[in-house]
This record gives structure tokens, sequence and C-alpha cells, in this order.
């Protein structure tokens, strides 16, 4: 199976549905919280005065008491945001028919959502912390010379790049762990054992979308970014990332349990 003609396609052709679920999470995201901070922070980072650890560290994850709130409610409305997406993606694929009656019976969809949310937040926050102590490493070794600058700039850049793939990867096992736990009813081991087969059949062409996906999001945040217009490119980035990724996760489970899709046909309307 070609899947990135599958998930693009699937994508871009049920993008204004996609964008009902998104639209609210991403917009709220976006403007108040950084989901990128680390892609601002190597737009910015040849402009920056650094001197210590701390100054890497706060550039990226300065917060104010509010922030704390903010990130409450970001997390509330994102796991709600992806369990109706998967049910409206799972109902499509089984139906054919693009209906949001039974999307918004969240169901058991919340809690595995929500633990698989958390896990992915955890695991991100210390990826990103490591990459920050590289930067800092890179920062040390390199210098503060024209050509240290330059030279830790690219180092950095290929160091966050690989981070950002490896978190990617996570991001991919655990939409198809909880989409097994959803549809299947199995438990997060017995699923995430599947979940590890089922990436192992079609690795190149799952690397391909998660490539495609993280390389989109990437170049969108350093570019608005560098236009002062961070905040649009973590809208835009949400808009990219996570739909994909959901839409991956369905299709590699469908694609894995021999299970008919229905959604190649004519869609239409049905209340």
């Amino acid at each position: 199976m070609n899947y990135s003609k599958e998930v693009f396609g699937y994508y871009f052709k049920n993008f204004l549905y996609i964008a009902v679920f998104m639209i609210i999470p991403a917009v709220f995201i976006g403007l108040l919280l950084r989901p990128f901070a680390l892609y601002e922070f190597l737009a910015k980072y040849p402009t920056l005065s650094l001197d210590n650890f701390g100054d890497f560290y706060l550039a990226v994850y300065g917060l104010e008491w509010l922030d704390i709130l903010w990130i409450f409610l970001g997390f509330v409305l994102l796991v709600v945001a992806l369990s109706l997406l998967l049910g409206f993606i799972e109902s499509h694929f089984k139906t054919g028919k693009v209906s949001f009656k039974n999307t918004f019976s969240l169901n058991s969809n919340l809690l595995n959502v929500s633990k698989i949310t958390i896990m992915l937040a955890v695991i991100s926050y210390v990826i990103n912390v490591l990459l920050v102590l590289i930067m800092f490493l890179m920062y040390v070794i390199c210098g503060t010379s024209t050509a240290g600058i330059v030279v830790s700039t690219v180092l950095n850049y290929l160091f966050v790049l690989a981070g950002s793939w490896l978190l990617i990867r996570v991001f991919t096992l655990f939409i198809i762990t909880g989409i097994g736990m959803l549809i299947n009813g199995t438990p997060m081991n017995v699923s995430f054992s599947d979940t590890t087969h089922a990436i192992q059949r079609g690795a190149w062409q799952i690397f391909a979308v998660e490539a495609a996906g993280l390389g989109a999001t990437f170049v969108l945040a350093i570019v608005f970014t560098l236009l002062n217009l961070s905040w649009l490119g973590s809208i835009l980035g949400l808009f990219v990332i996570i739909p994909i990724e959901c839409i991956l996760g369905m299709i590699v489970f469908f694609n894995h349990n021999g299970i008919k899709r229905y959604d190649n046909r004519r869609y239409y309307m049905k209340d």
C-alpha cells in the first residue's frame, strides 16, 4: 500500500471536515502556547544572547504562572479534538459516509486518548530537554565566534530534526496503539505489541509520511518565526501534523488487521 498517497489523499479530500475538529485547539494552543518552541528557538538562535544552560532552557520553556492554566486547557481541548477526530475517521472508514452522528459520542475515547496524550507529553518534554542540553553543549564546544555560531547552528538543526523524527515515531506508535485499544478493546501492552509489528510491515512507507509531515511542520514554524508570526506557524503546523498522524494511524491499523474500508466511495453528508 502507498501510505503517502492514501494519507495525503484523505487529508486534502476531507480537510474541511478535519478543520471542524482542529480549529479550536489549534488556534487556542497556537496563540497562547508555544507547541513548536524548539523550532522557534532554532530560527532565532544566531541572534540570541545566551551564556549558560539556564538561558537556553528559558528561551525554550520560559513559563509564567498563567501558562499553567493555558497548558491544562490546551490539553483538554487537544484530547477532545483527538477523540472526535479519530471517531470521525473510524466511522468514515467503516461506513463510507461522512457523518457526525456517532463522532460526538466519545464513550471511552477520552480516557484512552488522555492516557496516550499524557505519556506523549512527558516523552516530548524529556526529548526536548535533552535537545536543549545538546544545543548548549554545541554552544560550549563551538564557541561564540562567527564560525562557531555557524557550525553550532547547523549541528543544532540536525540534532533537532533527528530528535523530532524520534518524537514523531513515538507519536505514530502511540496513535496506532490507542486506535487498537479503542476499536478492538485490547489492553495497552497487547495493542502496543501489535503496533510494532504493523509498523515493521510498512516501515519505509510510514517513514515517508512521517518525514513529509515533520518537514512541513518544521518549515512552517521556522519561516513564520522569521516573519515574526510564530503563532501562525504554530496554528498551521498543528493543522498539519496532528491530522496526518491520526489518518496514518487509522490507515495502518485497518491495513494491518485486514479491515475493509468504504471511504473511497462517493462522500455524502448524513445527520
